[in-house]
């Protein structure tokens, strides 16, 4: 398979890592200017509390580069092995989806049950990747 059928997924995470950066630093920045939170506060995250959409975004971005980044390091082992077939690239659009929906969950009514559910789902989904691509190179290697 061509390596634009895993790097299109790849590209579509890191979107939505930009997307909800992006709304992180828009969200603090309105919150300075209507006087929610003192700018110092972001300084050392102390001398005030921000609401808890703000924390939901904060904590939603810091998740966006914990297992994501496994799945980026088997893209990018995939694609320098060329060990791409199409069950790979589904479970790639199946991991970014579940993303996805993990941050939709995240920075909406955040609901902890849901938000296990896609962090699971996803964290299976890249553990498949990881353990097709190794073996499939060790199967190579072997032969």
């Amino acid at each position: 398979m061509d390596t634009a059928a895993l790097i299109i997924p790849t590209a579509v995470l890191v979107s939505l890592t930009y997307i909800v950066s992006l709304s992180l630093v828009f969200y603090r920045f309105y919150l300075v200017k209507t006087g929610a939170v003192h700018p110092g506060y972001f300084k050392l995250h102390k001398g005030g509390k921000p609401p808890k959409r703000h924390e939901a975004l904060e904590h939603n971005y810091s998740n966006l580069f914990e297992v994501p980044t496994l799945f980026y390091a088997i893209v990018a082992i995939a694609i320098a092995s060329q060990h791409i077939d199409e069950t790979l690239v589904t479970l790639a659009w199946i991991f970014v989806g579940l993303r996805i929906a993990h941050t939709l969950v995240h920075i909406s009514y955040n609901n902890i049950i849901h938000r296990l559910a896609v962090f699971f789902a996803a964290y299976v989904a890249v553990g498949i990747m990881w353990f097709r691509v190794v073996s499939d190179i060790l199967q190579t290697n072997v032969s």
